[in-house]
């Protein structure tokens, strides 16, 4: 099991068992910049909401592995529909941009999985007969929450380097962020 994963066991074991509220929201953009390093998102909760706001931290962070980690699990939370997302209404303009892109990875990366026969709720460890099974079920498709593109583009490009502090460029920026008017280097969110 990588360290990672571990920590993030280790993490929900000692987490307080609740919804994300405002008194715990995570630090703005330039805050997390500034103290920058790869640790465990400060978020707590188990919640589509709350695992939401530590993938805009892990985002902020350039810290691939708990991003792929956190959406991991929510993947395997197969009750936890990505359209269903709630609405954070965060009233930092920058972190709400932000938040209204991660679902399109979300549903990018499950839809990869989907399309190839493996659904939300497939146990991790199949045999290639359990997996010719499930490839003939009919395939569930995540959509995208209808609050999405309500949330507004951003007024001033926000730029978040990558850990080395490197800007992203045309060529490795995320398409879908820079439409808020982020620039950022395109995450690595498919897996299996």
């Amino acid at each position: 099991m990588p360290f990672a994963r571990l920590e993030r066991i280790f993490h929900w074991l000692r987490t307080p068992k609740t919804k994300t509220n405002a008194a715990q929201l995570p630090d703005d953009v330039r805050t997390i910049l500034q103290k920058r390093r790869h640790r465990p998102a400060k978020t707590q909760g188990v919640s589509p909401l709350a695992s939401l706001y530590r993938m805009y931290e892990y985002i902020v962070l350039d810290y691939n592995i708990g991003l792929r980690s956190e959406i991991e699990w929510f993947y395997n939370h197969s009750d936890w529909a990505v359209s269903a997302i709630p609405d954070p209404k965060d009233s930092n303009a920058e972190r709400y941009a932000i938040l209204a892109v991660l679902p399109r990875y979300l549903a990018y990366a499950f839809n990869n999985l989907a399309e190839r026969g493996l659904p939300r709720d497939a146990p991790s460890i199949i045999t290639n007969e359990e997996l010719d099974e499930l490839q003939k079920q009919p395939k569930v498709l995540e959509k995208l929450p209808s609050w999405l593109d309500s949330v507004p583009k951003l007024d001033i490009l926000l730029d978040i380097p990558d850990s080395e502090g490197q800007s992203a460029d045309e060529a490795t920026r995320s398409e879908w962020f820079f439409e808020k008017n982020i620039n950022v280097h395109e995450p690595h969110v498919l897996f299996v």
